[in-house]
């Protein structure tokens, strides 16, 4: 089966760290977020990947080289005009499943289980505020309704950002018809709108529960999702390539070619190439680059 991954966005929440880096690219738990949606799509039966790129595609690309047992197809969108558009682009005029997955987010479910159950599925997590995403509405696990960032919300259950299509030629002509109809809900093309579509034609969707919804959208987000991660794992990151002496790091992941030195990080990543000599940081993101001295921040 295939999966449709699309990582074009600018990441303009996670600014500054995303004006050198994709924000797919950035680290969580010591190792890239795009890394931790692949692996499990691919132990789980995942043979086939298509990548939506954009802004800094050719990261993407180049970061791709270390899958050399699997085929990757990249499609650029030129223009931002939303997810919708973006999978639009990908979808093949097949009535063959495909499953899609957002990058900014890793999910903990049973990818196996998932992957088999035949139908249309999408993941879904109950929320404390459903106005922020797309939402269903259900009979048991049957989708009644979906729309996106409802202002007076049918549910607290949130559209994950996993999804199962059993056609990809049926949301292909959903998609195809709000385009061309130029419909769009918060200035952009939206897959929540097109699923939706699909429903009121008739077809049958139903929710899957996501155990784990780990979001990696902004900073603070990012920061607790590598947190949670490296716990998991034991502690902190360090990579091979990088330098730490005298220092103490918790729950920290210290990228490729850093220098730490007297220094204490608890809650932190630290990007490639930074220099930190005697600092004292709490809850940080460290810029690429970046070289700093005596620097102290968090509580």
């Amino acid at each position: 089966m295939r999966a449709i991954i699309p990582v074009a966005g600018e990441g303009t929440r996670l600014l500054p760290y995303t004006e050198k880096r994709q924000k797919a690219l950035l680290p969580a738990g010591g190792k890239a977020v795009l890394d931790h949606v692949l692996e499990p799509l691919l132990a789980s039966g995942i043979d086939e990947v298509s990548l939506v790129i954009g802004y800094k595609g050719d990261q993407v690309r180049e970061h791709m080289e270390r899958y050399t047992e699997l085929p990757v197809t990249f499609i650029e969108q030129v223009q931002q005009r939303g997810l919708g558009e973006a999978v639009y682009l990908a979808l093949e005029d097949t009535i063959e499943p495909v499953v899609i997955v957002l990058a900014d987010t890793i999910f903990e479910l049973n990818y196996a289980e998932f992957m088999n159950e035949e139908g249309n599925l999408i993941g879904v997590v109950e929320v404390e505020d459903p106005r922020r995403f797309g939402v269903v509405e259900v009979a048991g696990r049957q989708v009644v309704r979906m729309i996106e960032k409802p202002d007076k919300p049918v549910s607290n259950l949130a559209i994950a950002g996993i999804y199962r299509i059993e056609n990809q030629e049926q949301l292909r002509h959903a998609l195809t018809t709000l385009i061309e109809s130029g419909s769009k809900t918060k200035g952009e093309y939206q897959l929540t709108d097109a699923l939706n579509l699909m429903v009121e034609r008739g077809e049958s969707f139903r929710t899957f529960p996501v155990d784990r919804w780990l979001d990696c959208g902004t900073k603070e987000t990012l920061l607790a999702t590598s947190n949670h991660l490296l716990q998991t794992q034991g502690g902190a990151f360090i990579h091979p390539d990088s330098t730490v002496e005298q220092s103490t790091v918790r729950t920290s992941s210290i990228m490729e070619n850093c220098v730490v030195r007297a220094s204490f990080l608890d809650n932190c990543i630290v990007l490639p190439n930074a220099r930190l000599e005697k600092c004292n940081i709490r809850d940080e993101i460290v810029e690429e680059d970046a070289e700093l001295e005596g620097y102290s921040s968090g509580s």
